[in-house]
């Protein structure tokens, strides 16, 4: 018999995931011509798009600037602040430029429904309001990062150009010029101090799961580099899967890590995307001839092929640390036991 999650909000689809950033133009663009993702819909939106915006529980004032793109079964959005309240700038005041919430859908689109139950589990909303024609699209946040590491969004929106967008670039026939263009985004990681706990937590509060756990390090790797150096580490992962999208835990064992690197910097929270790609060497060389350092990467599968590897690149154009990946025939090693037991 399956098991079934005991949450009152159980998601069906991770949808977005958003970076806030200070010059939405200049990241657009470092986003069309570093990583060939675009074109953007760009947009307004702040209190004369949604006039019962609320900031903390409370009426608020602001203005925006927004894009969206959709990069496989992932839309990416990104943020600025004009002026006025906002929990993208809050973020950029506390943490600066980067990742700052995933979206999720629920099946039948009921965002009150979905704010009471979570606002039950003591999580009020942080920003909130109508949008749209007819203010009939709806948000609300929820800073859920002692329990799930992150900002949580739902909506009733489900993607597409929102009204008045303008498109970056402008010529519909334009062409990236970027080496490496990322087609699809297949995860989103997360580092955490407590993979168990944390996996537990999804599958009570948002339903999310079955998750996978497995140790992982240098004793399945048969290379790993720290900083572009020779490294030794391990590491407990926790996967999940909505559709496509998957979603990573990460927890640091012991050794060289950038996962502790960002927990001692950073805290828990968002950390990476990963999009796949055929090879991996090459796409790494790639990037990092162009200044973007690698900061830990390794192969794994069988070393006769170099079936697989992973890299993580900083490329602070992007505000986003991304991972690309070669995946070989299998993982060179089985989950350790499941969330919810089997």
């Amino acid at each position: 018999m399956t098991a079934q999650s005991p949450a009152k909000v159980k998601v069906t689809e991770i949808k977005q995931v958003c970076i806030v950033c200070k010059d939405i133009k200049k990241t657009m663009a470092a986003y069309w011509n570093i990583l060939g993702i675009g074109p953007w819909a760009v947009f307004e939106l702040g209190s004369l798009q949604i006039p019962d915006l609320k900031y903390h529980g409370k009426p608020g004032w602001g203005r925006y600037i927004g894009a969206v793109t959709q990069v496989g079964p992932l839309e990416i959005e990104l943020f600025e602040t004009i002026e006025g309240d906002s929990v993208y700038q809050d973020w950029i005041d506390e943490f600066g430029e980067g990742l700052h919430h995933i979206k999720f859908l629920v099946e039948d689109l009921d965002i009150d429904r979905v704010s009471r139950e979570i606002e039950k589990l003591g999580f009020p909303p942080i920003m909130s309001g109508h949008f749209g024609p007819g203010q009939k699209n709806q948000f609300a946040y929820f800073d859920m990062r002692k329990p799930l590491k992150a900002i949580w969004e739902t909506s009733n929106r489900t993607g597409g150009k929102p009204m008045g967008a303008t498109m970056f670039p402008e010529n519909p026939k334009a062409v990236s010029p970027a080496k490496v263009k990322v087609t699809g985004i297949k995860q989103i990681g997360v580092c955490v101090k407590d993979v168990v706990q944390t996996a537990e937590n999804y599958w009570n509060i948002l339903g999310i799961g079955p998750w996978e756990i497995r140790e992982w390090g240098s004793h399945v790797l048969f290379d790993r580099y720290y900083h572009g150096k020779p490294g030794w580490g391990r590491e407990r992962l926790a996967h999940a899967y909505l559709g496509d999208v998957e979603l990573e835990l990460v927890q640091y064992i012991e050794g060289d890590s950038f996962y502790k690197d960002w927990i001692d910097e950073r805290g828990e929270g968002i950390q990476h995307l990963k999009f796949l790609c055929d090879d991996i060497d090459g796409v790494s060389n790639s990037l990092i001839e162009r200044g973007f350092p690698s900061l830990q990467c390794g192969h794994f599968g069988d070393p006769r092929e170099k079936a697989g590897g992973f890299n993580y690149i900083d490329i602070p154009e992007l505000h986003c640390v991304w991972e690309p990946v070669q995946k070989p025939k299998s993982l060179p090693v089985e989950p350790s036991f499941r969330i919810p037991a089997d």
